[in-house]
């Protein structure tokens, strides 16, 4: 039975992972093809997109026609590889545009801070459980120096589902 936070094959009908002490009691009762995809597959599977990244003082005008040109949903707001925060079209919509003037504060000013990240190594519903917990739709993906490599959406992660929901109805 493979813990889906470590990966530690451990002895079935084990209750608790002998590598991470995760609980295991659950992993059982789950049979079907889309809960075993949520708990069993590491995030790298659904191949993180490589983070668009801004620093800290660039204006939010240029970060949000810089997500425009690129169609993407958020950026990270970084300083010498350091994660600071996220800041994504629901931060321009519910926060700078209240005052045309904000469009020439930084970005730093309205991004969400100390965002909750992830390991490619993670399990999908490790992410899931991080996004539910949050509020948000996209999640850094960040390296063991904890430097970001990539960004996950919701989205993402739907498609996956999708595809395993189609698979498992036929």
């Amino acid at each position: 039975m493979k813990c889906p936070d470590c990966g530690h094959e451990n002895v079935p009908g084990a209750d608790e992972c002998q590598d991470c002490g995760g609980s295991l009691w659950w992993l059982e009762s789950q049979g079907n093809e889309v809960e075993q995809s949520i708990t069993g597959h590491p995030i790298h599977v659904l191949c993180p997109r490589e983070p668009v990244c801004v620093k800290p003082d660039t204006p939010v005008r240029d970060v949000i026609a810089e997500m425009v040109a690129r169609h993407i949903g958020c950026v990270l707001v970084e300083e010498n590889a350091n994660l600071l925060g996220v800041f994504s079209e629901r931060d321009a919509l519910n926060k700078v545009s209240l005052d045309a003037k904000n469009l020439s504060r930084p970005v730093v000013d309205f991004m969400t801070a100390s965002p909750a990240t992830a390991t490619k190594t993670d399990s999908i519903g490790f992410v899931l459980q991080a996004l539910d917990l949050g509020g948000y739709r996209h999640l850094p993906i960040v390296n063991s120096a904890n430097i970001a490599v990539g960004i996950i959406s919701s989205r993402d992660i739907l498609r996956f589902l999708a595809v395993k929901f189609a698979g498992s109805r036929s």
